[in-house]
């Protein structure tokens, strides 16, 4: 009950224009690092090689799933957060002011961007915001998080508007 007066508080906060934008960094990244204490819905770990978390309706964050994932045979650096039908804006989420503009990516009625941060907690990192299709073929909007490494060796918008 705590929590969902706090994020009707946010959300409406955020609608009104009453308060500067929120900034949800430190929540996000206490959640996804594991020292928010909540227990995830889902922790797998694909013989090491890949380690995912699912948090639904994490403490601090107005979104309907928080989830991270981390390759440690890549490296340290080689890691993604993704937040699942965000409520604000998507600097709100990662305590930025800047987004630098990189690329977009449309297709039938789908459409991703790509970021960079400019400045903020995870400045330097990269963030695609879009709305796509889940599997039951149902907009939803996506926020991720990444890595450089992620973005240079996994990921390209294009892989989300299918």
């Amino acid at each position: 009950m705590r929590r969902a007066v706090l994020t009707f508080a946010l959300s409406l906060l955020t609608l009104t224009g009453a308060s500067q934008a929120a900034d949800c960094s430190k929540a996000v990244w206490s959640v996804a690092s594991g020292q928010s204490g909540q227990t995830p819905l889902m922790d797998t770990n694909v013989m090491g090689e890949m380690v995912m978390r699912i948090w639904a309706l994490p403490p601090g964050v107005p979104v309907k799933t928080l989830s991270f994932i981390y390759m440690p045979k890549r490296s340290t650096n080689h890691w993604a957060l993704t937040l699942l039908e965000p409520r604000g804006q998507p600097g709100e989420f990662f305590g930025v002011r800047t987004l630098n503009f990189i690329r977009t990516v449309k297709k039938d009625g789908q459409t991703v961007q790509l970021y960079t941060l400019g400045d903020g907690m995870f400045k330097g990192l990269y963030l695609m915001d879009g709305q796509v299709k889940n599997r039951s073929g149902k907009f939803m909007h996506i926020l991720m998080l990444l890595t450089p490494q992620m973005v240079q060796e996994e990921l390209d918008p294009a892989m989300f508007v299918k």
